[in-house]
């Protein structure tokens, strides 16, 4: 199949696997902060194919254009922005929750601070609302007691080449047999002051938030200011490091 692929480094595997067995004609990738969230791996892959990269948004006129040569899907993974859907080329989306629980930007680390027993994750039609399209394939996973966001993203990444082998093997049925996910609602993006840590707080509650955030900053809060963490956890007893009440981050 010719596709066009709309995403960052996030969910890398999707790409990686579309691209064994079909063309990618383009790729739309999202102007990234290079330290936390990188499009490295997505740009890499794309000058390696001889695929053109953008990190403009997509626009009608890419949609037009994207048509006009050929593309019969256009699939996004972790893409920032809204694309105009335009009912003569088939669009998906893969989004990390188990549709239509975890609508919005972060299911992950709020999955890992709910203290979920069990996330997945969706491809579904793209529509004009987030998140809220028809689900064509969904798959779910169990979350550890000790689930970080790098290893729920390395479940999800497991996860996208049988499922993007799947979505272009069979198109046409799961598009036609699609179901509709009823009724669901979006996850506010968490507060900043959900990742701020004190000594006022318990092991068990900093490690939950260290670990939904991981690889991303959290911060601690003490008399001489805020001081950034940076892939901590957080331990019983005592040890060098940021105390808690009971234990410490390091």
């Amino acid at each position: 199949m010719k596709i066009a692929y709309a995403g960052f480094d996030l969910m890398y595997s999707a790409m990686e696997s579309l691209s064994e067995h079909n063309k990618i004609m383009k790729l739309f990738t999202c102007a990234v902060d290079g330290v936390y969230e990188t499009n490295d791996k997505v740009i890499a892959l794309a000058d390696r194919l001889g695929a053109p990269h953008t990190t403009d948004r997509i626009s009608q006129s890419d949609i037009d254009a994207l048509i006009r040569d050929g593309c019969e899907l256009l699939v996004s993974a972790g893409y920032y922005y809204l694309i105009p859907v335009d009912g003569r080329l088939p669009m998906v989306n893969i989004h990390p929750s188990l549709l239509p629980y975890g609508r919005g930007a972060w299911p992950m680390p709020l999955a890992i601070l709910d203290r979920l027993p069990e996330s997945g994750v969706t491809v579904h039609k793209t529509e004009v609302g987030f998140d809220t399209g028809d689900i064509l394939l969904q798959r779910s996973f169990k979350l550890a007691e000790d689930e970080t966001l790098d290893s729920f993203m390395d479940k999800v990444n497991a996860y996208l080449p049988d499922m993007m082998g799947k979505l272009t093997a069979d198109l046409d049925s799961l598009w036609n047999n699609a179901r509709p996910q009823g009724e669901g609602e979006y996850q506010t993006q968490p507060d900043p002051e959900d990742y701020v840590l004190s000594a006022e707080d318990t092991v068990k509650y900093a490690d939950r938030v260290l670990r939904a955030f991981y690889g991303f900053p959290c911060y601690y809060r003490d008399e001489n200011g805020m001081h950034t963490l940076l892939r901590c956890r957080a331990y019983h007893g005592g040890g060098e490091g940021y105390p808690l009440k009971d234990g410490y981050i390091k």
